[in-house]
């Protein structure tokens, strides 16, 4: 955590801007404070046991729907590789469920 006296004055320059920020601005900037103060994005996440069997049994579910030819970004994948393909789309899609990355992960699959 930091300092109060820093965050408390920087909530006071953010009420004095306040009124002249645009409504969208607004969020972004307290938003911004409240990560720098209370490092809300540093927060460990440990994936336990029934996430890890959830995460091989979305694999196993990936891998049996996976069309093939594989191709990502015009390559085609090798048959051995499918099963790490279909692991790491699980893992992937693990993430962007409980919201452990800011951008949307994703295969380039391509036909």
């Amino acid at each position: 955590m930091s300092d109060p006296h820093q965050l408390d004055r920087e909530l006071r320059e953010y009420l004095e801007k306040e009124p002249n920020l645009r409504r969208e601005d607004r969020l972004l900037y307290l938003n911004s404070i409240f990560n720098k103060h209370f490092e809300l994005m540093r927060l460990e996440h440990v994936v336990n046991s029934s996430d890890f069997f959830e995460i091989v049994s979305n694999a196993k579910n990936n891998f049996t729907k996976l069309k093939l030819p594989v191709r990502i970004t015009n390559r085609q994948a090798d048959s051995g590789e499918l099963i790490h393909i279909a692991l790491i789309e699980s893992f992937l899609s693990y993430l962007n469920k409980m919201k452990l990355v800011k951008k949307l992960i994703k295969f380039d699959y391509t036909e």
